[in-house]
C-alpha cells in the first residue's frame, strides 16, 4: 500500500543577508549569477528546481551541493550562496535568513511513504504514516 502524496508548494529559497523583494517572492531569474545552494542531484527537490530552471531558460549556477539541509542552512548564514530549501526548513531555518517564496515557473515535487502489504508493524511506523495524511490534509 502507499501513503497519501503530496504535492508541496514551490520550494522557497533562503537568501544571504540581503533585502527581501517587496513580494516576498523571488523568480528562477532573478537566482541568474547567484551562487545557490542546493541538495545533490538525484533528490526530488533538486530535480524539481532543474527542471523549473530549464522551463524557465535559467542556468543555476550551484556553488555548494549537501546532502543535509542544515548544511545548507549553515552555508546560507555564512553568506556563501542562496540555499535552495523545502519550505519547513526555510521557515524553520530562524534569523540571518530571509525565506521567499521561489517561482515562477510554479515548481512541484512528489514524496510518497510505502509501506508492506501486512501494514507498518511498528509504533514509530505508525505514528510516522499518521503524520505524513495529517500533512496532506493540511
Amino acid at each position: 500500500p502507499a501513503a497519501p502524496r503530496a504535492t508541496p508548494a514551490p520550494p522557497p529559497a533562503a537568501p544571504r543577508a540581503t533585502p527581501a523583494p517587496p513580494a516576498g517572492a523571488i523568480s528562477l531569474a532573478d537566482l541568474i549569477g547567484e551562487p545557490l545552494i542546493s541538495l545533490p542531484r538525484g533528490s526530488g527537490l533538486r530535480a524539481a528546481f532543474d527542471a523549473g530552471c530549464a522551463a524557465a531558460g535559467v542556468r543555476p549556477r550551484i556553488a555548494f551541493e549537501a546532502g543535509d539541509p542544515n548544511v545548507l542552512v549553515a552555508l546560507a548564514r555564512r553568506g556563501l550562496g542562496v540555499a535552495i530549501l523545502p519550505r519547513v526548513v526555510a521557515t524553520a531555518a530562524g534569523s540571518g535568513l530571509v525565506a521567499l517564496a521561489l517561482g515562477p515557473p510554479e515548481l512541484r515535487a512528489r514524496m510518497e511513504l510505502l509501506w508492506r502489504a501486512g501494514g507498518p508493524s511498528s509504533p514509530a511506523a505508525q505514528a510516522l504514516i499518521a503524520l505524513a495524511r495529517e500533512a496532506v490534509a493540511r
